[in-house]
């Protein structure tokens, strides 16, 4: 059984445990709690781990965000998100919102959540990421790259809509989007509306395109308010 549930480590140790529990006189769940004990540890150890990969920042965590703060946010929808079901069903989440309001942040603690919870999880800025792109192509390396871009469980492409594209980019970002579409789930963040995608991407048939794929059946948090980072300034 525990083989079965991918706990080959803890399968090769229940005998040995077991053994040294009945030379001890232990309970007969100590073999059990040493060995979910060593477990633990190795979870944690692999969390860490594919938190530090996917290169997520700044780290942030759900229950430090302040719901009270937004003119406008829908919260039930964001536990939704927090459920983790849109990447089991390989679909995305969209935040969309001015400069400030905490997309980056609701972002981000999802992606440190679905490391936690055992994900590949990968994270870029937007226009780093066309960057990326843009130079593969020009080393004739796109394909490999996308393919990179394409394995992850999540991705989560951070502040979209800040810089603009050329069609090249615009074309790269289509084919980004195009690989990931119903087979894994990314996260955006834009301080767009999406129906002003078209000036992000000076290419309408590639704006929507884009929108298309990233809110068919998924999640569309829209954030309302002032930035918090202006009111940290004035302060």
């Amino acid at each position: 059984m525990l083989r079965q549930l991918n706990l080959e480590h803890a399968a090769t140790e229940l005998d040995t445990a077991t053994e040294k529990a009945i030379t001890r006189n232990d309970s007969p769940t100590s073999p059990l709690d040493h060995l979910m004990r060593q477990l633990r540890v190795q979870l944690e150890h692999a969390a860490r781990s594919s938190v530090k990969r996917s290169g997520i920042f700044p780290l942030t965590t759900l229950d430090t965000y302040d719901f009270d703060y937004p003119d406008e946010i829908d919260r039930d929808l964001v536990v939704k998100a927090s459920t983790l079901d849109f990447i089991e069903q390989k679909t995305n989440c969209v935040f969309v919102g001015p400069s400030g309001v905490g997309k980056t942040h609701l972002a981000n603690a999802l992606g440190q959540l679905a490391c936690i919870r055992g994900y590949s999880v990968r994270f870029a800025l937007a226009a780093d990421l066309v960057n990326e792109l843009v130079a593969s192509a020009q080393r004739n390396t796109l394909a490999r790259r996308l393919n990179f871009w394409t394995r992850p469980d999540l991705v989560l492409i951070d502040e979209l809509g800040y810089l603009s594209f050329d069609t090249r980019g615009a074309d790269l970002l289509y084919q980004f989007f195009n690989r990931r579409y119903q087979r894994a789930a990314t996260i955006v963040t834009t301080n767009l509306p999406l129906k002003d995608w078209g000036n992000l991407f000076h290419n309408a048939a590639a704006a929507s395109a884009i929108a298309d794929r990233l809110v068919h059946k998924g999640l569309l948090v829209r954030i309302a308010g002032k930035s918090r980072r202006s009111d940290r300034e004035v302060q």
